[in-house]
């Protein structure tokens, strides 16, 4: 698919495992500001410490992440929340998350922009490994990133319970083609299963053969 947008695929998150690191570095800080009794802020996103693997995504130059973060608008993350698949949409100069959820139309009140606040912690800290904040002048501090929810009256909505990575991906097909109204009439519960039938054929004709040992 061609596209003008300078966009990237980023990270497959298991926000799951992610929570449990987040929660016990903001255990580890909470002790550390009794123990001083030192006025730290709440919010220290960059003394988190992401994983090598992930800082790949971020800053290494190679065949599969040819381009560091310092030279797009923006990054498609697929976050795997329990028993679901969400899309953050997240626009690096902008500070903001937009958070594609194909079940939004079921929870008014939904807990997942909360359960995606690990990309509060992950998303500054890989930026300034990156040399992102320099390069741009800006403080991380002064523009934390903020999260929005996409309303279901403007996205299609799944009727399943499971269906949800094929919307995910139609998500980030409508994004890379620059597509940004009448998203409901791109597609719907009712085109999911000749959608499949697309993304069985695709991977079948363009997929790479597997070397055998």
């Amino acid at each position: 698919m061609q596209t003008n947008l300078n966009i990237k695929w980023a990270i497959e998150m298991d926000t799951l495992e992610a929570m449990r690191k987040i929660e016990k570095f903001e255990q580890a800080e909470k002790e550390r500001r009794q123990q001083t009794e030192t006025d730290y802020p709440e919010f220290v996103p960059l003394n988190y410490q992401p994983s090598p693997d992930i800082l790949r995504y971020v800053t290494r130059h190679d065949l599969l992440y040819p381009q560091p973060w310092m030279e797009l608008d923006s990054v498609l993350i697929p976050c795997h929340l329990p028993g679901h698949w969400v899309l953050c949409h997240v626009l690096l100069k902008e500070g903001k998350v937009l958070l594609f959820d194909s079940l939004n139309e079921r929870d008014e009140t939904s807990h997942r922009p909360k359960d995606v606040r690990a990309l509060f912690y992950l998303l500054p800290s890989l930026l300034k490994h990156d040399g992102y904040y320099e390069e741009i002048k800006m403080d991380p501090y002064a523009s934390p990133f903020t999260v929005q929810s996409m309303s279901s009256e403007l996205i299609p909505q799944q009727d399943d319970g499971y269906s949800c990575g094929v919307f995910l991906m139609k998500y980030a097909e409508l994004i890379l083609a620059g597509v940004k109204t009448a998203w409901n009439s791109a597609f719907g519960q009712k085109d999911i299963k000749d959608i499949r039938k697309a993304i069985a054929i695709d991977i079948y004709t363009n997929g790479q053969p597997c070397n055998s040992r």
